[in-house]
């Protein structure tokens, strides 16, 4: 949806940024930090990754708040924004430490593998110091890495004639 905004009618798109991007933002971070909340992990981070882009580059022509005066300084607030959040969300985190996430958020954006790795660092010490299990935050990639070592493995036994019965064979591979 974000990216349709993108090549929609620009005045659409501006009236959605100004009405709904923090509030986006804030629901997908909740979301993400949730401790109960175990998957989507690399489309939580799709999506903030693109969030920050967003205004990063300049696409919000239009004040995000009412405290804003020019939108040039739309990512100094998102980023003040964030920082008001995760202090209040997260009272253990010292200023460094929120700096240092936003800072890598910004940093990171155009780089989604290296994005959801920072991410997860954070939900890691986050769920860290409140005693949390940081397991399952590596489920979907684990998950991944089965999937597509079952296919190698696949691909191998069907490339030995006889290792696999002849009704797991695809139709098209049969003489």
């Amino acid at each position: 949806m974000l990216r349709k905004f993108q090549t929609c009618d620009p005045q659409a798109a501006q009236t959605f940024y100004q009405v709904y991007y923090l509030e986006t933002m804030q629901h997908i971070f909740a979301v993400v930090a949730e401790c109960s909340h175990t998957s989507g992990l690399t489309a939580h981070s799709q999506i903030l990754a693109n969030l920050f882009v967003i205004v990063e580059q300049g696409l919000i022509k239009v004040p995000l708040a009412a405290e804003v005066q020019d939108p040039a300084q739309n990512l100094l607030y998102v980023q003040q924004f964030m920082a008001n959040l995760l202090k209040t969300a997260f009272p253990h985190l010292q200023d460094n430490q929120i700096k240092v996430i936003i800072e890598g958020f910004v940093t990171l954006d155009q780089d989604i593998a290296g994005f959801k790795e920072h991410l997860r660092d954070f939900l890691v010490q986050i769920r860290e110091a409140t005693g949390n299990d940081t397991a399952d935050l590596y489920l979907e990639d684990r998950e991944q890495t089965l999937k597509r070592a079952a296919e190698e493995k696949r691909k191998i036994q069907m490339s030995v004639p006889g290792i696999l019965n002849p009704h797991e064979i695809p139709e098209d591979m049969q003489d």
